[in-house]
């Protein structure tokens, strides 16, 4: 009894080991465990979002593969979900999922036939349906033919043969949103009496004085008082004083020069 307890015990241990692997594998690959959800607040035009994934997933499909690509395989079941989503009004297929290939004890069953229980599509066709619906945590099956029980492709292999595909795959179906998400227009802001009189002052060449009488806030800048305008009154006063003492001096200077001059031709002759 001890030793079963302690079997299901490592069991579960393991398990738990293989789910943080795989969440480590897949945040590696770039995939997302669960579906891309939409927005929050935003209207969704669900007929031109139908609209949209199948235009985008026929124009990227393809039935040869290009140079060093692989075959992922996909549900059927899953395969015919998504159909019926796009082409006849139905539910939302939900994430990827491979359980059905395996048994309990995570091996490959034995009876798997292409087309019957799963579809094969090219990295950019899964990366996209991986961005858009999630994954749910399953790591991708991957094979250079359509035979699910052909040589498996190594871990690293996936990792770059999806690289590019899901950063392709993550603009697409950005530019997907923005087209089927609607937002709302905000509701025009009414100014109270309070707002707009402080925009006002705000705009007000008279900001200081206004914020200084009215709110009673600081001044910013230096207000001229009636002290200033009599010194400034009384220097400009005393300038124009200065300078007509000068232009007197100097009249009297040409006056004495002229006396002079004469005095001297006068000498002379």
């Amino acid at each position: 009894m001890m030793q079963a307890t302690a079997a299901v015990h490592r069991m579960d241990i393991d398990d738990i080991q293989d789910r943080e692997d795989m969440e480590i594998e897949m945040a590696e690959l770039g995939l997302s465990g669960s579906p891309n959800l939409h927005s929050s607040g935003a209207k969704v035009d669900v007929e031109l979002r139908r609209k949209l994934e199948r235009e985008t997933i026929m124009k990227h499909d393809s039935t040869q593969l290009k140079f060093k690509d692989a075959w992922f395989f996909i549900e059927t079941s899953w395969m015919d979900m998504w159909m019926n989503f796009v082409l006849h009004d139905g539910p939302l297929p939900g994430p990827l999922s491979n359980q059905s290939f395996y048994t309990r004890d995570n091996t490959l069953r034995k009876d798997l036939v292409v087309t019957k229980h799963y579809r094969c599509v090219n990295p950019r066709v899964y990366a996209i349906y991986s961005e858009i619906y999630g994954t749910g945590g399953a790591f991708p099956i991957a094979r250079y033919t359509l035979d699910i029980y052909a040589t498996p492709i190594l871990r690293d292999d996936v990792l770059e043969i999806l690289k590019l595909p899901e950063l392709s795959a993550r603009v697409a179906v950005t530019e997907m949103r923005e087209q089927y998400e609607e937002w709302p227009e905000e509701p025009e802001v009414v100014m109270g009496w309070c707002s707009w009189m402080y925009q006002c002052c705000c705009l007000c060449d008279r900001l200081p004085t206004v914020l200084g009488r009215v709110f009673g806030g600081p001044t910013y800048a230096a207000v001229d008082t009636a002290a200033d305008k009599t010194r400034k009154k009384s220097s400009k006063k005393q300038k124009s004083k200065r300078r007509h003492h000068d232009e007197e001096d100097g009249n009297d200077s040409d006056t004495d020069t002229e006396e002079t001059s004469s005095l001297l031709t006068d000498d002379r002759d």
